[in-house]
């Protein structure tokens, strides 16, 4: 593995220069807005509640009576998590997710999903994987742009092949180049293992011709792919006609063994878990510590589905609880 240390040196780039004002003013500017906008949400809500219900400002949910009626309707179905200030919310399932709190945890875990789907036969893989913010600003996550997430995501990538080395029984080295220095695609191949880290749309040549000189009894992983398969608005990276039919083929002939992925959706924070064999799971969180499974699913969900899951979880909840929602998790983590 040591021949994918100069990758990392080669794509890593120094983190532009933030102004020396850019910290203050921000803040300033979003603390004012979100300010008006707290007074019209708060008028709003207290004309909307019949008269006599208390509002609690900065309380996800935002009244007593909901609080109630949720635990009423819900409690039978799983257990109760106590949140912070004594808020209760009830799971929608009874069962315990494994949710990794860090870098080293996702690629362990990763590492377990993708060696179990082997021990199945699965030998094309799909895995994506959270990465650790470095260098984020802000304003912007990754301010670096894709080389930013390349030296977040190597290392991860690394511990997971050094671990299939191992397990498969690999006993020479695993050679890494660059296929794009823009978008910072890479790969790190052997005779039994292959593994493409970001693949885009332009590299799915490289990957047909390495899965054609590959034994059946060799280990093909797409990581955190970048492509776009297009929709009702967008373009697909495919193209159209044949060759996009012909590119949608290939990538459906790998399955996803390992998720976790994170989704802000509808002031709601959301963690999208799948590690091979279980279903994927939909886990809502207020705080990172306390998940609220609100579904699961046997493919991947999409952002309807999701949508659908939050309703009936909770189910009296409005635009204007789930503001307030979000400026308490703001206020909870030091923004104001």
């Amino acid at each position: 593995m040591a021949a994918a240390v100069p990758l990392v040196r080669g794509l890593a780039r120094d983190t532009p220069r933030r102004s020396r004002w850019s910290h203050i003013s921000a803040p300033l500017m979003f603390a004012s807005v979100a300010g008006v906008l707290f007074i019209v949400v708060s008028t709003l809500v207290a004309m909307e509640h019949k008269a006599g219900e208390r509002i609690r400002l900065g309380v996800g949910m935002a009244t007593r009576g909901f609080q109630s009626k949720l635990l009423t309707s819900r409690q039978a179905r799983g257990g109760i998590v106590m949140g912070k200030e004594s808020r209760m919310r009830v799971l929608a399932s009874p069962k315990r997710y494994d949710v990794p709190s860090g870098p080293e945890r996702t690629a362990s875990q990763a590492f377990e999903a993708v060696k179990r789907g082997v021990e199945d036969g699965k030998m094309r893989q799909r895995i994506e994987l959270m990465l650790p913010l470095i260098g984020a600003t802000d304003l912007d996550d990754w301010p670096g742009g894709i080389r930013q997430q390349f030296k977040a995501a190597s290392p991860m990538v690394e511990q997971i092949l050094t671990g299939l080395k191992k397990e498969m029984g690999i006993s020479g080295s695993i050679s890494a180049k660059i296929l794009d220095q823009g978008d910072a695609v890479a790969s790190w191949t052997c005779d039994k293992l292959t593994a493409v880290l970001f693949p885009t749309a332009e590299t799915l040549e490289y990957i047909e011709k390495e899965l054609a000189s590959k034994t059946d009894g060799s280990l093909f992983l797409l990581i955190n792919p970048q492509w776009n398969k297009g929709g009702s608005n967008v373009i697909s990276d495919f193209g159209w006609g044949q060759k996009k039919v012909n590119a949608e083929n290939l990538i459906q002939s790998f399955d996803y063994t390992y998720s976790f992925e994170q989704r802000k959706q509808n002031g709601a924070n959301i963690k999208l878990l799948k590690s091979y064999p279980q279903q994927w799971a939909v886990l809502e969180t207020q705080d990172d510590r306390t998940f609220n499974c609100i579904g699961t699913a046997d493919e991947r969900p999409s952002y309807q589905a999701v949508d659908e899951m939050l309703k009936k979880a909770y189910p009296e909840e409005n635009i204007f609880s789930r503001f307030m929602r979000e400026m308490e998790q703001k206020k909870d983590s030091g923004f104001f």
